[in-house]
């Protein structure tokens, strides 16, 4: 589990005479590590996430640096920063404490006296030791959402984190191999994601909401920890902003999962979130949601797609064989269902004159033996053109 500036600055603030100045909005943002900065050039290579810390040394030669740093601080998605005051910066100008409090930037100081080593040393080790805590966490996850028969070791070690008899929401997110830069930027975004769903908690008030962020398999997994629906739909959509580069280049593809009450169900929202994502990759579509999904939740739950393109391939014999000589009856089929069987509008749909496609249709009946009047004599054709439709986005 991540370390927040929170929990830093709560653990460690006496001990170095911290003292958060503005930017208190952004308190819970999460911190990746922690970094020495006098000279700005090198806030490009930041990732983001990280906690900066400066002596300002060159606010003697220009009064405006840092004000200057903290925009491209922010910009680069930094978590805060720490001023060392008290030699080269004696207060923060009031003009940074205003920019920082109008973007939730947290800016700390700590008086000249204190060893900087010392705090960023404790810093370090603090982190680490989270990190540390997080493989916990995610080993403690998998085996929970793999039902390993270890139940009381995983269930107190999550219990720590989650309320176990709550509701849980999974979603499973997928991103395309690319180069060694990509993955490891992604990695980071991960970061980032956690801050802005802890920002969204912390604006909506919801502090009893838990939120996980682990590696599982080739995926990535988010959990929720009794989040309300509206709160759902926003974090699917924070996913889609946090990893933006991504969606674009069509690199990405969320499923969403069922909400399901204790921990011990929670592999039926993992199972459904994958599920849901294998939707959203046969459609290049970003996200999809599980409940959304309609018959193809049973489609796509089937793990082996020769069954079902077979099953397709039989159903619609008879029109395939037609259809290769040019009598297109798959589409004619296809539109006669979506026009929900009027003549009228699959002839407009076709541009087609009514006459020709009542003569078309007949035929069709006669060739599918089936008179496509109930709901049940439709079923199995809309099944095997769904069929068809994901195995045209497969290919």
């Amino acid at each position: 589990m991540a370390v927040t500036l929170k929990k830093l600055y709560k653990d460690n603030s006496a001990a170095f005479s911290l003292s958060l100045i503005a930017g208190q909005n952004g308190i819970n943002n999460v911190v990746s590590w922690v970094y020495m900065l006098e000279d700005e050039f090198i806030i490009p290579y930041f990732h983001g996430a990280e906690l900066a810390v400066t002596t300002g040394m060159k606010c003697a030669a220009d009064g405006g640096w840092l004000l200057g740093l903290v925009r491209r601080l922010r910009e680069n998605n930094v978590a805060g920063l720490v001023v060392n005051t008290g030699k080269f910066i004696l207060e923060l100008p009031p003009d940074v404490v205003e920019y920082c409090d109008a973007n939730d930037f947290p800016i700390f100081t700590m008086p000249w006296e204190i060893r900087i080593t010392d705090m960023l040393q404790s810093f370090c080790v603090q982190i680490m030791n989270d990190q540390q805590e997080g493989v916990i966490h995610d080993r403690a996850m998998r085996d929970a959402i793999q039902k390993r028969e270890n139940v009381t070791e995983y269930t107190d070690t999550l219990g720590r984190y989650y309320d176990l008899n709550g509701t849980f929401t999974v979603f499973c997110i997928y991103l395309k191999q690319q180069t060694q830069a990509a993955v490891e930027e992604n990695m980071n975004r991960e970061y980032l994601l956690e801050t802005r769903i802890r920002r969204l908690k912390q604006a909506q008030e919801l502090s009893n909401v838990h939120v996980g962020i682990l590696n599982y398999e080739s995926y990535l997994l988010l959990v929720l920890n009794n989040a309300p629906e509206p709160m759902s739909r926003q974090i699917k959509d924070l996913i889609l902003e946090t990893y933006a580069e991504a969606a674009k280049a069509r690199q990405i593809f969320v499923g969403v999962g069922i909400g399901v009450n204790g921990l011990e169900h929670i592999d039926k929202s993992y199972n459904r979130a994958a599920t849901a994502m294998r939707m959203a990759m046969y459609q290049g579509t970003p996200a999809v949601r599980f409940e959304d999904m309609g018959i193809y939740k049973i489609l796509f739950s089937v793990k082996d797609d020769e069954i079902l393109y077979s099953y397709a391939d039989e159903i619609l014999a008879p029109l395939d064989r037609y259809d290769q000589k040019n009598h297109a009856y798959i589409e004619l089929l296809k539109t006669y269902i979506r026009e929900d069987r009027s003549l009228a509008g699959t002839a407009e749909a076709l541009y087609m004159h009514r006459n020709t496609v009542n003569y078309q249709i007949q035929k069709m009946k006669e060739l599918l033996n089936s008179p496509l009047k109930t709901v049940e004599d439709m079923l199995p054709f809309q099944v095997a053109l769904a069929i068809r439709d994901m195995q045209k986005h497969s290919k």
